[in-house]
Parts: C-alpha cells; structure tokens; sequence
C-alpha cells in the first residue's frame, strides 16, 4: 500500500475513532448490542441492552431489542413480559404490539392475538406483517373471510409477501371456492413456479371442478418439480382415469 493510501486510511480510522468517542455512552452501547445481535450473540447483546438502560430507562429500542433477542432464545415467557411493560409505559410502540401478537399467536391465543395485532395496524396501517399474522389468528379463529381480507391487504402492501398468496388459496379450498383458490396459487406460481405444493393443490381445485384435463397437467408439472412426490402421482393416476372414462377418451 502506497504512502497516500497508508495516511487515508489512518485517516479514516482517527476519524471513526473520534466519532465513536463523540457518541453519547448510550448510543455507543447500543450500536454494540446491535453487533451482537448480529451475530446471533443474543445473551451478549441483553446484557449490553440492558446497560444502555442503567443510562436511559425509556430507551424503546433497548426493551424491544431485549425481547427480540429473547423470542430468539425461546425464552418467551420473559419476552412476553418485556413487551407488556414496554405498552404499558408506551402503548404507542407499534412493534411491542406486533411482537405480543407473535407470542400470542405462538401460544395458540388467538383472540388476544387478534387484538395485539390489530392495536399494532391502528398505529401502523401499511405493515404488511401485522397484516399477514392477523390474517393467520383470523385463520386459526375459522373466521376464513376476515382471514382472506387481511391476506389481501399483505399483498397490496407487499406483492412479494408468497405466503399470503398461499394461505388465501388454502382458505378458498376450506369454502370449496376453487375458482378462487386457483386464482391465488396461480399469483403466487406467477412468482414461484417451482412451487410444490401449490402446483399440487392447484391441480387438486381444478379435480374438484371436474377440470379433468388442467388438474392433469398441474399434476405432471408437480412432478416435473419433484418426481417422487408420491401424492402427485397417485392424482396423476386418479385423474388419468376419470379421462379415459370420459366419452370419445
């Protein structure tokens, strides 16, 4: 290294070393914990967390790093009350709300989900993961078309967001609403054709409609993706003879 790039270097480092030194002691403590989760070094970073909070015990994003580090560490009955302390003393946190509703989720209490989730969308409406896990507490509720609505609004926020497509597919299915449920695997295979099951169940839809032939071909394109996909070949064999029964077969 040249003698101008050994001093622009020396440089560069001087004046990150001033920077960090000018950084308030939070701050500094902060941006460590935030390397250590990282990392996945999440004890490490509760306990650098935790002593940005001996210097400022409102500091929202060291409560919510310390419960993310503990869902991390599947401590989550700690995380859980980490998260109702913070609301309590800041219920305008969006993502203590969100997190609350994840654990809730997680421990299959969907009607408390369902409100977590929904204090968290009346703070933040174009969060499409809030979005997408109420649709999920609405699923698990059997409350399919609420369920499906919040599974449309993830994808309006998020086109991306493959997951909703699928699940709005699957609760068309439940309704037997095969048009629709194909019209949904069909947005996500636009995205992922090579997506298994989604191939599969499509061609499951087109079979209930009596679609003889596009369930044929959903199901050979399901086992061009995997050929050993055994429940693929048995409707491939289902429906190969439901069209040779068909007349002029």
């Amino acid at each position: 290294m040249g003698l101008g790039k050994r001093i622009a270097v020396f440089a560069f480092a001087v004046a990150a070393i001033s920077s960090a030194c000018n950084m308030p002691p939070e701050q500094q403590v902060m941006k460590e914990a935030s390397m250590f989760r990282k990392h996945s070094q999440y004890q490490k970073a509760i306990e650098s967390y935790r002593k940005a909070l001996e210097i400022d015990p409102e500091l929202v994003e060291a409560h919510l790093g310390i419960g993310l580090c503990q869902i991390e560490l599947e401590q989550f009955d700690e995380a859980k009350k980490i998260f109702l302390e913070l609301i309590e003393r800041h219920p305008e946190v969006e993502q203590a709300h969100f997190r609350l509703g994840q654990l809730y989720l997680n421990e299959k209490k969907y009607e408390s989900a369902v409100t977590s989730f929904r204090k968290a969308l009346s703070l933040n409406n174009r969060y499409a993961d809030s979005h997408y896990h109420l649709g999920l507490s609405y699923g698990a509720l059997k409350q399919y078309d609420k369920a499906i609505s919040e599974f449309s609004a993830t994808v309006q926020i998020d086109p991306n967001y493959l997951d909703a497509y699928f699940n709005m597919g699957n609760l068309y299915t439940r309704q037997k609403k095969y048009d629709k449920a194909i019209e949904a695997y069909g947005k996500l295979l636009n995205k992922k054709p090579d997506h298994l099951i989604a191939l599969y169940l499509t061609g499951d839809a087109y079979y209930a409609l009596g679609r003889y032939k596009d369930a044929e071909r959903m199901f050979q394109k399901t086992l061009d993706v995997n050929f050993g996909f055994t429940a693929a070949q048995m409707a491939l064999k289902k429906v190969q003879e439901k069209l040779k029964e068909q007349p002029g077969a």
